[in-house]
């Protein structure tokens, strides 16, 4: 596990999840948060557990017992002031992140979802969880209109809305066009606690918007969305709660 941090007190933990057939140094690169160590945060890239290809995948049920051991040990470690965690991840990490946020809400105060957030494991949650996800209509891996898969089944629209019952706010989305490739989609009332937004980035393809990538991952991944920051919105979501 890297573990980037402050050289002073810590304000709160962040940790980011690597995407399937990636590893932590790839998703420290990706995810840009390292600089939030400026800023009094402790950031982690953990690793999952299972090998592929050049990377390792995370096994969604096996893998919660290593997260919940990895989050006491950062919180034994640096003591941070604000106990409640920032949980991120792309791709096959976003499904890991959706899964373990929803088991632990009272743990993580903001989910960041990249191309793959799925809805939550539980219907209800004990604590509302905050919710920012970004997805490209063009993502061939994790298809925004959903594939009707085990690995993923339902839309990220649908999975969003589940997010939002969970969180006992409004389930009825407001859509905003904020560009014509780029839209908000809201279900709770903005800043509130439980308040979920998925921006979709219309073209854009399995990529973390703001993220540059070498070419070759460009030809395979697709386009990448330079309207929006995913860093900077988690950031700024995470100053909200």
């Amino acid at each position: 596990m890297l573990v980037a941090a402050p050289g002073g007190p810590v304000s709160f933990i962040a940790l980011s999840l690597h995407g399937s057939r990636s590893a932590p140094d790839r998703e420290a690169f990706l995810s840009r948060m390292e600089p939030w160590t400026e800023h009094g945060v402790a950031v982690a890239f953990p690793q999952g557990s299972l090998p592929s290809g050049r990377g390792w995948e995370w096994d969604l049920r096996g893998d919660v017992a290593f997260l919940e051991a990895a989050v006491a040990q950062l919180r034994e470690e640096f003591r941070p002031s604000r106990p409640q965690l920032c949980l991120t991840g792309m791709s096959g990490g976003a499904r890991m992140a959706s899964r373990f946020a929803s088991l632990h809400p009272d743990d993580v105060a903001v989910l960041g979802a990249v191309a793959g957030l799925r809805a939550p494991a539980a219907a209800t949650l004990s604590r509302p969880v905050r919710v920012v996800a970004f997805h490209g209509t063009s993502d061939r891996i994790n298809p925004f209109a959903g594939s009707g898969t085990d690995r993923w089944d339902e839309s990220v629209r649908d999975a969003a809305g589940a997010w939002a019952r969970a969180n006992d706010v409004p389930s009825e989305p407001r859509e905003e066009a904020v560009s014509s490739t780029l839209s908000r989609v809201s279900f709770g009332p903005d800043g509130s606690p439980g308040a979920v937004t998925l921006w979709v980035s219309r073209g854009a393809g399995h990529t973390w918007p703001g993220s540059r990538l070498p070419l070759l991952y460009r030809l395979f991944l697709g386009r990448t969305s330079f309207e929006i920051d995913a860093t900077a919105e988690i950031w700024k979501a995470m100053g909200q709660t």
